[in-house]
């Protein structure tokens, strides 16, 4: 006669369950890469805060075409891109605040590589990627002659070949652009795979992950791991930042 199981182990199984059913997670590339003008200025503080006007570029699609696309509403990516600026110390013009230092640009949309099978031999595949230098641009910045390590460039020569959603935050000069000058001071890229995910359900993970290297130069390409709800709702908690284990964990949000 089989005996019926106790109730530590129908808790054990359900635990079990729970443990390996898991919060699907989203690996944000974030890199941040500053001009030598960029680096004469001092990152905001909360004493001294950055104003800024900001230019809504919106919603871009590069490489091979993905059909059916949706754009997102850029409404609520605008307004969730204050906010995280904001904790940064990088405010919006009011009229309390009417002279910015800076103009910020964004743009968010999707890139995917564009590459060509050529050759005639199946044991030696030879391919033409023609946009690369964009798609490793987006995942390295100016940081690949940093990484010393080959599985850090191995991490960005195969992401390179991902289809990615992106964001990016540029940061120029307001004074040059009255004059009709592009001065780029920075650049915020933050990217991730777009398969099997929508860009709704990760551009607030791609903004948050980000946001604690808004005007922050980054030496090397930061990996942020990041829960994303199935409802396409993104909670933010704690960043982990792989794999480099001695960069420093954004400080949690005083309440």
């Amino acid at each position: 006669m089989q005996s019926k199981p106790t109730r530590l182990a129908v808790l054990s199984l359900v635990l079990a369950s729970v443990g390996m059913a898991g919060e699907p997670e989203l690996e944000v590339n974030v890199n941040v890469a500053f001009t030598p003008e960029g680096r004469k200025i001092a990152p905001p503080t909360h004493d001294q805060p950055a104003y800024y006007f900001p230019v809504v570029g919106g919603y871009r699609e590069e490489g091979d075409l993905t059909v059916g696309e949706k754009k997102p509403e850029p409404k609520p990516i605008v307004h969730l891109l204050a906010t995280t600026l904001a904790k940064q110390g990088y405010f919006v013009v009011s009229p309390e605040h009417p002279q910015p230092s800076l103009l910020l640009v964004f743009f968010w949309g999707y890139i995917n590589p564009q590459i060509d099978d050529v050759g005639t031999d199946p044991s030696a595949p030879q391919k033409l990627f023609y946009n690369q230098k964009d798609m490793v641009a987006l995942l390295g910045g100016q940081t690949l002659g940093n990484l010393d390590l080959n599985f850090e460039r191995e991490a960005v020569m195969q992401g390179a070949e991902d289809n990615r959603y992106f964001v990016l935050v540029s940061a120029y000069d307001f004074a040059a652009a009255r004059q009709h000058k592009k001065v780029l001071l920075w650049q915020a890229r933050m990217s991730t795979p777009s398969g099997g995910v929508t860009l709704d359900e990760v551009i607030p993970a791609l903004i948050n992950g980000g946001g604690p290297s808004f005007g922050r130069e980054t030496a090397r390409p930061q990996w942020v791991d990041l829960p994303i709800a199935p409802q396409g709702k993104v909670e933010i908690g704690t960043p982990t930042v792989v794999p480099d284990a001695t960069a420093k964990k954004p400080e949690p949000e005083k309440k």
